[in-house]
């Protein structure tokens, strides 16, 4: 049976989740970073803050998961490594780690997780799905029954039984596939903060838990 993560997403830039390029893909968040036991045909879902009521922002199924060095050199992924010339959602690609032959890691340019190696690679997997849902900047309330499966600093997997197939079963009813808007806090293609040159005090308006 499928299980259900579930988690906060504190800043919805576009780079965690990243849904460009066909893929939903995780690979710098809380999941990631705590080493969460997802499996192919698990299900992700991202909610707000508690301030802002814990909204229902994405959900993916699951198809892969991917080590870090292995989703680099996959040409499946070419398109999600950032490139700080291009337009904002260029610069938010989340496909910037990778090892080399001694298995030291390295990384990309990019305005978001600059010195947070160690801790991003600590647990160096992605969670990629082509099944997803991701609603951006037009987030909306949840159902008040399914607000027990939100909160907390952590992924939770946990729930009641029976609610995470509710869960799952709304979100195919009531949502298309795919992107239906623009991440919340997408810089947009004239942030001062991600130019290349752009100063460590500068970037952390970028900054992605």
């Amino acid at each position: 049976m499928s299980k259900l993560y579930t988690y906060i997403v504190k800043i919805d830039s576009g780079l965690a989740p990243n849904p460009f390029g066909g893929w939903c893909t995780l690979a710098v968040c809380t999941p990631n970073h705590q080493g969460s036991a997802v499996k192919p045909g698990d299900w992700i879902a991202g909610f707000s803050q508690k301030e802002a009521g814990y909204q229902f922002i994405y959900a993916m199924r699951v198809d892969e998961r991917i080590h870090m060095n292995d989703y680099f050199r996959d040409p499946r992924f070419t398109s999600k490594k950032p490139i700080m010339s291009g337009g904002w959602k260029q610069r938010c690609g989340d496909n910037f780690y990778y090892q080399d032959e001694k298995g030291n890691w390295h990384q990309l340019p990019n305005p978001y997780h600059q010195g947070m190696m160690e801790k991003d690679t600590q647990v160096p997997y992605v969670f990629v799905g082509r099944e997803f849902w991701y609603l951006g900047k037009t987030r909306i309330d949840v159902p008040e029954e399914f607000l027990t499966m939100v909160g907390g600093r952590s992924a939770r997997v946990n729930h009641p039984a029976g609610l995470p197939e509710k869960f799952m079963n709304w979100v195919r009813s009531k949502f298309s596939l795919g992107i239906t808007a623009e991440p919340l806090n997408a810089e947009g293609d004239n942030c001062r903060y991600c130019s290349p040159d752009a100063s460590s005090n500068q970037s952390r308006l970028c900054k992605n838990a």
